[in-house]
């Protein structure tokens, strides 16, 4: 084994505008919407379209903000580095230690929904199909397969296929019921967007291109606000057509909602179509998903700031092969909470609370060159990030207390992580 720094593992490219864009939807396009959308109209009602609506100007404001850092310091881990550079490397360290378990906890709950449409399929018991694909996940990164760009069009291909199928199927219906009922009112809406968020984390994965770009700070502000439109465009028709089959309560009880919604329209063989679809996206995203919180933990551990075994590289598959493994032994754990609710509304909280950061850094980085703002740039640099954390802050509140109460939990553990871990340099160094 040895160690690696980015720079040597990842190829040097030069990405344009409409690869990123479509690079962006693969990402964001994933299995969140087969998953989560049954458990958010149980509270946003037939209005969840407009949680999704509410979730995607979170994400787009965040995203903004990403893209316009991109220019100062175009890095991978960017939260860890963007936050660092504004509030220094204890802030730092705490929003990428949020965002790396945002990415476990992710994990943990696409299993569980590629286990509810697997249950549905064979009727396995759902613990243990969700260990499984965490247990395969792992292997195969730890293999050294990596996800190609063939092989994620094709994955996206066939994600954006089962949607096309589902609004084909609802829209027949559109008009059957209310799209503005609301049994918990406006908070179910907006506490239904707070869960949602979830379906848009793909899009900060996109700053991880900055370095591969022509020309990063012109066209990743555009790409991620396109990727972000289409996707939120999809999300908000697949909400009207599900809801207008079944209904936001017939969803609410479904463990493998736009199946049913299949069943339903088009009968047993749609209902098999879909649930074989849902399958491959949900595996697909708990694979790249892992691959993210693995990359990240690498790069922290190489950084300094994680445990120095971490940034181990296999020498022969040239895999981080330790953070893969603890990453995936994590999320397993979390897997047999077995609460996909109460488990999506603490990784949104935890990334929430990363995203006040990451435009909070956006807002006070940009404001020391005030003297050389124009009225477009203080709009772009300082009113939307700060429109950024307001919404992150208000989504964040909405995950209930719960949720807060997790993410208090893993900001003391991140503290603690650090201290120890500045110790031990301090040590080194006295040695």
């Amino acid at each position: 084994m040895e160690f690696k720094t980015d720079k040597e593992v990842l190829p040097a490219k030069r990405l344009g505008l409409g690869v990123t864009t479509l690079a962006g939807v693969g990402g964001i396009l994933g299995a969140g919407i087969y998953v989560l959308i049954g458990i958010a109209a149980g509270q946003a009602g037939n209005a969840v379209w407009l949680s999704f609506l509410f979730a995607a100007l979170g994400a787009g404001l965040t995203g903004i903000s990403y893209a316009r850092l991109v220019r100062l310091q175009p890095k991978d881990a960017p939260e860890f580095h963007y936050v660092g550079l504004a509030f220094g490397r204890r802030l730092g360290f705490l929003a990428g230690w949020l965002v790396l378990w945002a990415r476990i906890i992710g994990v943990a709950i696409v299993s569980l929904g590629f286990a509810g449409y697997m249950f549905r399929l064979l009727g396995l018991p759902i613990l243990t199909s969700a260990l499984a694909l965490v247990l395969f996940s792992t292997l195969v990164l730890f293999l050294g397969v990596g996800v190609s760009a063939f092989t994620v069009g094709i994955l996206t291909v066939v994600e954006v296929l089962g949607l096309i199928i589902i609004i084909g199927i609802g829209t027949p219906h559109i008009g059957r019921f209310d799209f503005l009922e609301m049994p918990l009112g406006i908070s179910g809406v907006i506490g239904a967007s707070a869960l949602i968020f979830f379906v848009y984390l793909g899009f900060q994965d996109m700053v991880n291109f900055a370095e591969e770009m022509k020309n990063p700070a012109r066209d990743l502000p555009k790409a991620i606000i396109l990727a972000l439109t289409i996707c939120t465009f999809f999300y908000i028709l697949v909400s009207l057509a599900a809801i207008s089959v079944l209904g936001w309560e017939g969803l609410s009880r479904s463990t493998a909602p736009l199946a049913e919604v299949a069943a339903k329209g088009l009968g047993a063989k749609a209902d098999l179509t879909l649930t074989l679809i849902a399958l491959a996206s949900t595996a697909n995203t708990a694979l790249i998903m892992l691959f993210a919180s693995s990359r990240a933990m690498w790069a922290m551990s190489c950084a300094g700031v994680l445990p120095r075994i971490f940034c181990l590289i296999a020498r022969n598959r040239r895999t981080p092969w330790t953070a893969i493994l603890v990453a995936g032994l994590l999320a397993g754990l979390l897997a047999i909470i077995k609460d996909i609710e109460g488990t999506a509304q603490a990784a949104n909280f935890a990334i929430l609370l990363a995203f006040c950061l990451v435009n909070g850094s956006a807002v006070k980085l940009f404001s020391r060159e005030g003297h050389r703002l124009g009225a477009r740039r203080l709009f772009t640099d300082i009113v939307l990030p700060g429109a950024g954390v307001a919404v992150c802050l208000w989504l964040a509140r909405e995950t209930g207390w719960l949720s807060a109460l997790l993410g208090a939990g893993l900001l003391l553990a991140g503290e603690l992580v650090y201290r120890v871990m500045g110790s031990l340099s301090r040590n080194e160094m006295a040695g």
